[in-house]
């Protein structure tokens, strides 16, 4: 079985890993079908620049779509034929087969945890991480874009906490693949007004497509001063956040969502009434997850404008060499 392994500090490559042995009573196992990138976490983990420690070897990735092909004996809520999130290979913080879990999902096959029939059972011994790993409609096995799925639930989760949005002058700082997703919730949420800045005008006009009413070229245009009542970094200006403070009217909210690799900042006072958000996002409670399905499904969020190329599994390598070349946003991968 073929997975993409982290062998060393900054390189990823697609190897052969020993097939996964039998899975558990509470598991099931799952035939991956697509995968994405992830531009933030998973270059973080190739190159151990995380906030947390990392083992290598490990096998990469969080963004998958699978397929269940067996279920465990105590297995309640899912079926051979399900569509389902996040499948591993091997768990985060745990080890299989001398492969550590960076997340752990790219992968042939992967695993998904019952964990609502364990504690049923009164067990809870599960890892944490399975809480992610959901049903989603049955059809979306035949849509590569349906990975995008995942970003749109953490997204959403995170920016719900913000509103309402309605009569509100929102800024979107980076028009990158989280960026355009904000955009595009931050316009079904009605806000008065929707401005995107980022360094590449080249995102604009699927900036515009999406809800952005404005959009500012960060490297040519003037910044605008008290211009937001929300203002929401989506794309890690932490170290720079003093040029940004300003844009932001009295009393209103500047939102943190991109963390870079060295999370410390620092300015000066330009006034009272300014707030701060640090949220954790929340995409495993199943409110947001079903919220999200019904986004999709009433064709309010297209989820084929949020990444780029698609590409064979076997390609996992290439693609982060594009992405750090910036050739590419983000890539989803047939299996």
């Amino acid at each position: 079985m073929k997975a993409a392994i982290v062998k060393e500090i900054g390189s990823v490559e697609i190897v052969d890993v020993p097939p996964l042995e039998a899975i558990s009573d509470y598991q099931c196992l799952c035939k991956n079908i697509f995968a994405s990138t992830c531009s933030g976490t998973d270059r973080k983990l190739i190159n151990n620049t995380t906030p947390w420690k990392n083992s290598y070897p490990g096998v990469l990735g969080h963004e998958n779509i699978a397929e269940v092909i067996e279920i465990g004996a105590k297995v309640k809520n899912f079926q051979v034929g399900d569509t389902v999130l996040r499948p591993v290979y091997v768990y985060a913080d745990e080890e299989k087969n001398g492969y550590h879990g960076l997340f752990g999902g790219f992968s042939e096959q992967g695993i998904i945890t019952d964990y609502v029939a364990m504690e049923a059972d009164g067990k809870t011994e599960y890892n944490p991480y399975s809480k992610y790993q959901m049903k989603v409609p049955t059809d979306w096995k035949n849509d590569p874009s349906s990975v995008m799925f995942i970003t749109l639930k953490e997204t959403f989760s995170w920016i719900e906490k913000l509103g309402p949005f309605y009569g509100k002058d929102v800024g979107i700082i980076g028009a990158g693949t989280v960026g355009s997703f904000y955009t595009n919730i931050a316009a079904i949420f009605c806000a008065k007004s929707l401005t995107v800045m980022d360094i590449d005008s080249s995102k604009f006009e699927k900036a515009k497509k999406i809800g952005a009413d404005a959009c500012i070229d960060l490297l040519k245009e003037d910044k605008p001063v008290a211009a937001f009542d929300i203002l929401i970094d989506a794309a890690g200006i932490m170290t720079r956040i003093a040029e940004f403070v300003p844009m932001v009217k009295s009393g209103g909210t500047f939102a943190i969502y991109g963390i870079d690799s060295s999370p410390v900042f620092q300015f000066e006072a330009f006034g009272s009434g300014l707030h701060f958000a640090f949220h954790n996002s929340d995409e495993s409670n199943p409110l947001v997850h079903e919220t999200c399905i019904r986004l999709v499904n009433r064709g309010l969020v297209d989820l084929s404008n949020f990444h780029s190329s698609i590409m064979p599994f076997e390609e996992i390598p290439q693609a982060f060499k594009l992405l750090d070349e910036k050739k590419e946003t983000k890539v989803v991968f047939k299996l």
